[in-house]
């Protein structure tokens, strides 16, 4: 992640043995991959796509519409029936709207926050951090969810068990809090396939998208050359069979095979390439990044990873915020709604439900859909309208991973504005979550200074779990 990271006074030989042979062989992939034994106890979900919704949803324009509401806070759009007789949601969502057998809208979502790095910290671990503000990240901040499966369901050797897709979270130039590992340590920071030219309407696109950053060997090494890296590592080892440190040191070694094989095998380079997918399938998920970054989620769980962030953005050519929309839409709202977010989201999203049900891979899939707050329901008088941060009262979808379906949970106001039923905290979703994976959610693990810690604060939402 790229923040500074604190460092401690005093650095152990192990520490300095491990940093050493991590620059000798030259895979910084390694720590990230460090994989712990499984968790004994299992749930019908093996995997969780999260599909983050930065900078917050509007829920009065999407899954909790208002259409009863007062000029100004209702907004222009008009509820549309669902497949499920009594579940409505926007009419710019059509294509979800025939799909609402498959999820379940949670319309009671809230929390006390409403700066982005503070809530994105609390939407991402289950941990309010406690004060509402731009907060910076830390090597003790709560690792986020991905983080948490990764140490304890790890994916098999040759493929990452936690990637982030398609960007780093950042808010206002700041790295998000508790997107990475936090006080589990770095090695548990998620694998980032960063944004590339996956995007239909770049200029440069040719209709062929380079493999992610990260899997290619340096310029100059080719795999022999690194095999003779990797057989030099083992002379060493060998040599250092009497050390104290020998344990860490084999450690270490499986720790770099594991990286090794990222980047030399043909199966973990294939699930990345999203060349090998028809046209077909990438029109049906969109030419857009919104829709491509869905799709690779989509071959990430195929492939065996257990947790994949999926940072649900635009790239609009017509904001001023071009070329990177996030969903806080603080001015010209509702024509980036018209013309990118929404459109964009409802073809992607059900996309990638309608996907993974066919391939059966939804039962087996959490799907976690929400931002870190919802937005304001009053319409501001900025350029082209706008709605502002709102944690009060917002709106999340889940399916698949053996939740109930077909659902609404919870109940806001009028105006959206309050829950009025059946509040659920970030804190709650996230014992949720960790239920259907099968992590029971009062788990303690340690931090990297051999301290308990609890993955959540919340309790699961029994009116979720099926």
């Amino acid at each position: 992640m790229p923040h500074k990271r604190p460092f401690r006074s005093v650095f152990s030989r192990r520490e300095v043995l491990r940093a050493g042979m991590l620059g000798l062989g030259g895979l910084t992939l390694a720590e990230v991959l460090h994989k712990e034994s499984d968790a004994a106890s299992t749930g019908r979900a093996k995997h969780c796509i999260f599909v983050f919704l930065n900078g917050g949803q509007a829920q009065l324009d999407t899954f909790d519409m208002k259409p009863h509401a007062p000029d100004g806070i209702r907004g222009p759009y008009k509820p549309v029936d669902t497949v499920v007789p009594g579940i409505n949601i926007s009419e710019k969502l059509p294509l979800l709207s025939k799909l609402t057998d498959k999820f379940t809208i949670v319309r009671s979502m809230t929390h006390h926050l409403s700066a982005h790095n503070s809530s994105a910290a609390y939407a991402l671990s289950g941990h309010s951090p406690g004060t509402d503000q731009n907060i910076v990240p830390t090597v003790m901040d709560h690792p986020t969810y991905g983080s948490i499966i990764a140490k304890l369901k790890p994916a098999a050797t040759g493929i990452p068990s936690f990637v982030l897709t398609p960007r780093l979270l950042f808010d206002m130039g700041f790295p998000t809090p508790s997107a990475g590992g936090g006080w589990l340590g770095h090695a548990y920071d998620p694998f980032p396939v960063v944004r590339n030219r996956m995007m239909a309407r770049a200029p440069e696109w040719d209709g062929k998208l380079p493999p992610p950053s990260g899997l290619e060997l340096p310029d100059g090494v080719t795999t022999s050359r690194m095999m003779g890296r990797q057989r030099l590592l083992a002379s060493f080892d060998d040599a250092l069979a009497t050390a104290q440190d020998v344990a860490a040191i084999k450690t270490l070694s499986a720790h770099q095979q594991q990286a090794l094989d990222l980047i030399t095998s043909s199966e973990s380079q294939a699930a990345f390439d999203l060349n090998q997918e028809p046209d077909a399938t990438h029109e049906r998920y969109g030419r857009s990044e919104m829709g491509q970054v869905l799709l690779l989620s989509r071959r990430m769980i195929q492939a065996g990873v257990r947790f994949v962030t999926a940072n649900a953005v635009s790239n609009p050519k017509n904001t001023r915020l071009s070329p990177f929309q996030i969903w806080d839409t603080h001015f010209d709202h509702f024509r980036l709604y018209n013309d990118n977010l929404l459109p964009e989201f409802d073809q992607a999203l059900s996309a990638l439900l309608s996907d993974l049900d066919e391939r059966g891979l939804l039962n087996e899939t959490l799907v976690v859909v929400m931002g870190e707050m919802g937005r304001t329901p009053k319409i501001n008088s900025n350029k082209d309208g706008g709605r502002d941060h709102w944690g009060k009262a917002y709106s999340a979808i889940v399916a698949g991973g053996g939740l109930r379906a077909g659902e609404i949970y919870g109940a806001t106001d009028k105006h959206a504005s309050e829950v009025t039923d059946k509040p659920v905290k970030p804190d709650d979703l996230a014992a949720t979550l960790f239920e259907a994976l099968g992590i029971p959610y009062q788990t303690v693990l340690k931090d990297i200074l051999g301290r308990p810690r609890h993955i959540t604060d919340g309790s699961p939402v029994a009116g979720l779990l099926g």
